[in-house]
């Protein structure tokens, strides 16, 4: 353990890594590689150790951190990306042929990301700048990698059982900074956003109608045998116009078998009693393509399956997915589409930005990344390996530089032309429900990470709306140019904070499950 003593000097951790620490006075020591010691110190899960591996990052080192705050040398201002007091960590660089970015876990569980800042020299602390959201402009061949880490030190209750466990890496009372590394390959080099996220999602989120019982709605598709043995046939496809159908669409970073994981067996069942068995899912890119993309894709597979006849479906969509649906819904007069083969009639939106989300935008896409990290990490959802997955690859687009022309994210933007041509006037549909979350944070971890200060339960990016950490509450039922909104109060269901339900964990709640009985055939 090497000693901080609060101020602005460059402690060396040994391997060539060195911390700067002003106003925290204790202890930290380097882990380096994977072994028990690494592992026992990180309190890291299999779930998280998997979704690295299958991202192709690997642990290179991790920092531990056991210190108190102390008052900050008044000449040591530095300053992350929110203008909060920052750490600042110094590693190897490792050439051109490897990108690095840091995963930290403050001492009350917010997890945030962390990519390597411009700065050249720290001899002068004042002259380290604020860290820009834009890691392209790293300058690479130097020396050193830099990155300015939160220091955040909230208060935590120790008494509580919120906090005491985390699903995913780390514990109470200490900081950790995961050095992650990955390779940038052929697939990086000089790659577009979108091209980077396209060819992930072609080989780990391939589009698909798939069959969606009560025996396999938990069945992964992620391998092409696990797609082909759940692809919808055409036996099956054609059964799907013998009545009203049921049709089930994912959101962003996510599949339908991670969305709706949480979904009770027993309501499963009872839905596909009530649908005569006509239920299926759709799997699509939701970082690469946008909505309008998506539609194309589901009608030329249900060509495929269906050459002839139309569907009569019913939808439950989260997230982005309602986007999606809605675009099924109303694309032909709002993007030209020939949607002519199917008719949405009911189609439930759970926590979908129907006036977007301002995390959507490219200056707190990063702020999106950490909220569903850190909510994964204390309020884990039954499909938190899959939405993993997919954050990894946006944290390694990001961090390779390419941030904005991801064209899926795009779509949430509130500002965006996608929104604009969606919720244009002269189209309505009465079939229209919402379910929609007022998340309040108990757990310290997300209080630390969306509050203005350590003390305020104050997000600064909604600016006060009520919100699931991810979409504002009143944005998925609310006014916003549509004929089809505001959703009348009777077709929603508003869950309060006191319900303690977030973005990612909506479908085992009483009060959901209840509805979804009541508004479904």
């Amino acid at each position: 353990m090497e000693p901080l003593s609060g101020g602005t000097e460059r402690v060396s951790l040994g391997s060539n890594v060195t911390l700067m620490a002003p106003g925290l006075r204790g202890n930290a020591r380097l882990l380096s590689g994977t072994g028990g010691d690494v592992r026992a110190a990180e309190e890291s899960s299999d779930v998280l150790d998997t979704a690295l591996q299958r991202a192709e990052m690997k642990g290179l080192r991790t920092i531990e951190i056991r210190a108190a705050q102390v008052p900050t040398p008044p000449a040591a201002d530095l300053r992350d990306s929110r203008g909060d007091d920052a750490l600042l960590l110094e590693v190897p660089d490792l050439g051109e042929d490897a990108e690095q970015v840091v995963l930290s876990v403050d001492e009350a569980g917010a997890m945030t990301w962390h990519f390597a800042t411009d700065v050249h020299s720290v001899d002068d602390v004042n002259e380290v700048p604020v860290r820009s959201h834009s890691p392209a402009s790293t300058v690479r061949g130097v020396e050193k990698r830099r990155f300015l880490i939160h220091k955040r030190i909230p208060p935590v209750d120790e008494s509580s059982e919120a906090g005491t466990h985390r699903a995913l890496f780390g514990a109470l009372g200490r900081k950790l900074l995961k050095v992650l590394v990955f390779p940038v390959s052929d697939a990086l080099i000089n790659k577009p956003a979108r091209v980077i996220a396209e060819r992930w999602e072609s080989d780990n989120r391939t589009y698909g109608l798939r069959r969606f019982t009560p025996a396999d709605y938990r069945l992964p598709t992620g391998t092409p045998a696990e797609r082909d043995a759940l692809a919808l046939t055409g036996d099956e496809a054609a059964m799907l116009t013998n009545g009203r159908a049921l049709l089930f669409v994912h959101g962003t970073f996510s599949t339908a078998h991670g969305a709706f994981h949480d979904i009770p067996p027993e309501l499963m069942q009872e839905l596909h009693q009530r649908y005569g068995g006509r239920v299926f899912a759709f799997n699509h890119y939701s970082l690469s393509h946008d909505p309008i993309e998506n539609v194309r894709r589901f009608n030329a597979m249900l060509q495929d399956v269906l050459p002839s006849g139309s569907l009569d479906v019913d939808i439950i969509a989260h997230s982005r997915g309602g986007l999606v649906a809605r675009t099924l819904a109303d694309g032909a007069d709002a993007f030209g589409l020939d949607t002519s083969r199917v008719r949405v009639h009911r189609a439930v939106f759970a926590g979908v930005p129907n006036q977007g989300t301002r995390l959507a935008q490219p200056d707190h896409m990063i702020d999106m990344i950490d909220r569903l990290t850190t909510g994964l990490n204390v309020v884990p959802a039954g499909g938190v390996a899959d939405i993993l997955e997919g954050l990894l690859i946006a944290v390694k687009i990001i961090g390779h530089g390419a941030l904005k022309a991801l064209a899926g994210l795009r779509s949430m933007d509130p500002n965006g032309d996608f929104l604009k041509a969606l919720n244009a006037p002269g189209r309505r549909n009465d079939g229209f429900l919402a379910i929609a979350a007022n998340y309040q944070p108990q757990d310290a971890g997300l209080k630390s990470l969306v509050s203005g200060t350590a003390n305020a339960l104050v997000d600064r990016i909604f600016e006060h709306d009520a919100n699931d950490l991810v979409v504002p509450e009143r944005g998925v039922y609310d006014t916003n140019g549509c004929d089809s909104f505001p959703i009348a109060e009777e077709r929603r269901l508003r869950l309060p904070a006191a319900a303690g339900i977030m973005h990612t964990s909506m479908f085992n709640h009483p009060e959901v499950v209840s509805h979804l009985r009541n508004w479904l055939v």
